[in-house]
């Protein structure tokens, strides 16, 4: 045993942390009767004063948030029914600028979405709308 842990074996438990907090999202938003599109995002910051500690912070709304942000952050939409579907994953600016230049070490989708946000291209702006009116 170290006091350390590698990324490897963080990720499952964060991934498993990740699938109930959707599904909770999901169920309490079902059970309000919500209706139309709403957006579950996450971000994800290292503790600033406790070693391999991370907060996970998941927030459930009816607009888009920004991909522009300085922690890690993840989102995923959910139309009627339930249907969710990732839309994106941000990592902080030392990850990014990794990635963008290791390119081969990594999936070539998730690449090319990296490329789309530093493009600032990831934006839509039927995700800011509401009723047809933007919001």
């Amino acid at each position: 045993m170290t006091d350390r842990q590698e990324i490897g074996e963080t990720m499952p438990s964060i991934m498993n942390k990740f699938k109930s907090i959707i599904e909770e999202c999901v169920q309490k938003e079902h059970e309000r009767g919500t209706k139309g599109r709403y957006y579950i995002h996450i971000w994800v910051q290292k503790e600033p004063y406790a070693q391999n500690a991370m907060r996970i912070y998941p927030q459930c709304r009816r607009t888009r948030p920004s991909p522009y942000q300085g922690h890690d952050h993840y989102l995923w939409s959910v139309t009627d029914g339930g249907n969710v579907k990732f839309e994106w994953c941000i990592p902080n600016k030392e990850t990014l600028n990794y990635i963008l230049a290791n390119p081969s070490k990594f999936d070539a989708k998730y690449v090319a979405m990296l490329r789309k946000y530093c493009a600032d291209k990831i934006d839509k702006i039927e995700d800011y709308m509401i009723s047809g009116k933007v919001v």
